[in-house]
């Protein structure tokens, strides 16, 4: 526990990646974590905001914000501190609360082809335990059942994320971020730039921080779709009720915070850990049927969503 005259000195955050799940934002957090005037924990996704979001993962800071600010007192002098927690966006809770943190605090949202991102984070919840069921149209269909808390892991770390459709409505989630902070202190980076264009959207963020745009930087690629290795240790994990998820962020908290071992093999003992439950898969495309009756139910969002960013984004709903 960190005491009253500590909390008051420790390092805060002044940036915020908040989502959306699925679009990048690991890789830009690991890109910051590179930059000599920031500071990103090694710690992914603490959720200290966003009290209306419903899981097991949600619950870890909340209480103690000593724990949380515990993540932060590393820092050593960076004009930049960061933290990504990409619920933040779906959350209708979160903005408001980031402002009575900080109203002066810089905001940055990652957006993706919501169809996409909606089968990614199903294929991301099947390999940590999340999620059930086999079929990506089924979960889709469960949706009403799962808002009556049913068909739901005991395992689920991420109940609120079971709800895919609401994920993907960002023409909702984006407005909450602009109303509370100023469209001027919020960056909306779209996916489809971030991969193009991965320097270019780099210079862009860090001109947003005002921090140096012209540091060297590896942009190599983070977050790829993963399986599960070995199908019978999920089924123990979330037979415990227990999840993958949980687990990383355990041994990450404790990597980033424990002291008495060195940083990188405190890092290396968890990614050595992962690694034997993972494998590296291709993603199989969604069917072009699922896909066209979900671009057809997401346009009316996807267009309004172009107006809000001033931005035509229908080839999200006409590709195929």
């Amino acid at each position: 526990m960190l005491r009253a005259a500590e909390l008051k000195t420790v390092p805060k955050p002044n940036f915020f990646i908040v989502g959306a799940p699925k679009c990048g934002t690991t890789s830009l957090h690991e890109y910051l974590q590179r930059h000599p005037e920031v500071f990103m924990p090694y710690y992914k996704e603490p959720h200290f905001f966003g009290s209306d979001l419903d899981g097991s993962r949600f619950r870890q800071f909340r209480a103690q914000p000593d724990r949380y600010l515990k993540l932060f007192r590393d820092a050593r002098g960076q004009s930049r501190i960061g933290e990504s927690s990409p619920w933040y966006l779906v959350s209708q809770r979160a903005a408001a609360e980031i402002r009575e943190y900080d109203p002066a605090t810089k905001i940055i949202i990652m957006l993706r082809n919501p169809v996409d991102m909606m089968y990614s984070m199903w294929s991301q919840f099947r390999y940590s335990g999340n999620e059930q069921i086999n079929s990506f149209a089924e979960a889709l269909a469960a949706e009403s059942d799962r808002r009556a808390n049913k068909r739901i892991r005991r395992a689920a770390h991420c109940v609120t994320g079971l709800q895919y459709r609401h994920m993907a409505r960002f023409s909702q989630q984006v407005p909450r971020y602009f109303a509370a902070f100023g469209r001027e202190n919020v960056l909306v980076l779209i996916f489809d730039d971030f991969r193009s264009d991965t320097a270019g959207a780099f210079r862009g963020v860090c001109e947003f921080l005002d921090i140096a745009s012209d540091v060297p930087m590896r942009f190599d690629i983070r977050n790829p779709n993963k399986a599960t290795r070995w199908a019978w240790l999920q089924q123990i994990i979330v037979s415990s009720g227990f999840s993958l998820m949980l687990l990383k962020d355990r041994l990450s908290y404790l990597a980033t915070t424990h002291t008495l071992v060195p940083y990188r093999y405190r890092t290396r003992a968890v990614e050595g850990v992962i690694a034997a439950y993972t494998r590296y898969e291709q993603r199989s495309p969604l069917t072009p049927e699922l896909r066209r009756n979900l671009q057809r139910e997401l346009a009316t969002d996807i267009d309004a969503l172009s107006q809000l960013l001033d931005r035509d984004l229908s080839h999200w709903y006409s590709e195929e």
